[in-house]
Protein backbone atom coordinates (compact mmCIF):
# COMPACT_ATOMS: atom_id res chain seq x y z
CA UNK A 1 0.00 0.00 0.00
CA UNK A 2 1.16 3.50 -0.75
CA UNK A 3 -0.10 6.82 0.50
CA UNK A 4 0.60 10.25 -0.86
CA UNK A 5 -0.04 13.60 0.79
CA UNK A 6 -0.27 16.60 -1.47
CA UNK A 7 -0.04 20.18 -0.27
CA UNK A 8 -0.33 23.46 -2.12
CA UNK A 9 2.61 25.44 -0.81
CA UNK A 10 2.92 28.09 0.45
CA UNK A 11 -0.84 28.24 1.21
CA UNK A 12 -0.84 24.89 3.03
CA UNK A 13 2.47 25.45 4.81
CA UNK A 14 1.10 24.90 8.34
CA UNK A 15 -0.68 21.67 7.35
CA UNK A 16 2.49 20.45 5.59
CA UNK A 17 4.62 21.36 8.61
CA UNK A 18 2.29 19.42 10.94
CA UNK A 19 2.45 16.39 8.67
CA UNK A 20 6.23 16.43 8.34
CA UNK A 21 7.01 17.16 11.99
CA UNK A 22 5.23 14.07 13.32
CA UNK A 23 8.42 12.12 14.05
CA UNK A 24 9.93 15.11 15.88
CA UNK A 25 6.80 15.55 17.97
CA UNK A 26 6.73 11.83 18.82
CA UNK A 27 10.38 11.96 19.83
CA UNK A 28 9.77 15.04 21.99
CA UNK A 29 6.85 13.35 23.77
CA UNK A 30 8.99 10.23 24.31
CA UNK A 31 11.80 12.34 25.78
CA UNK A 32 9.38 14.15 28.11
CA UNK A 33 7.80 10.88 29.24
CA UNK A 34 11.24 9.40 29.94
CA UNK A 35 12.31 12.52 31.83
CA UNK A 36 9.24 12.18 34.06
CA UNK A 37 9.97 8.46 34.51
CA UNK A 38 13.55 9.21 35.50
CA UNK A 39 12.44 11.80 38.05
CA UNK A 40 9.97 9.32 39.57
CA UNK A 41 12.36 6.38 39.57
CA UNK A 42 15.75 7.86 40.42
CA UNK A 43 15.32 11.22 42.16
CA UNK A 44 15.08 11.59 45.92
CA UNK A 45 11.61 13.14 46.00
CA UNK A 46 9.23 14.08 48.76
CA UNK A 47 5.90 12.25 48.70
CA UNK A 48 4.26 15.38 47.33
CA UNK A 49 6.83 15.76 44.53
CA UNK A 50 6.50 12.08 43.64
CA UNK A 51 2.71 12.42 43.40
CA UNK A 52 2.98 15.50 41.17
CA UNK A 53 5.46 13.89 38.76
CA UNK A 54 3.40 10.69 38.66
CA UNK A 55 0.19 12.65 38.04
CA UNK A 56 1.87 14.54 35.19
CA UNK A 57 3.12 11.33 33.60
CA UNK A 58 -0.27 9.68 33.99
CA UNK A 59 -2.01 12.65 32.39
CA UNK A 60 0.47 12.75 29.51
CA UNK A 61 -0.22 9.08 28.86
CA UNK A 62 -3.98 9.70 29.02
CA UNK A 63 -3.65 12.42 26.37
CA UNK A 64 -1.57 10.11 24.19
CA UNK A 65 -4.14 7.32 24.55
CA UNK A 66 -7.07 9.66 23.83
CA UNK A 67 -5.38 10.81 20.61
CA UNK A 68 -4.22 7.31 19.63
CA UNK A 69 -0.55 8.29 19.76
CA UNK A 70 1.88 5.45 20.47
CA UNK A 71 5.31 6.62 21.60
CA UNK A 72 6.46 3.16 22.70
CA UNK A 73 7.20 1.68 19.28
CA UNK A 74 8.96 3.59 16.55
Amino acid sequence: MKAKLIFNLPEDYHEWKNATDGAHMRSTLWDYDQWLRSKIKYEDLTDEQYQVYQACRNRLREFLYEHDVNIENG
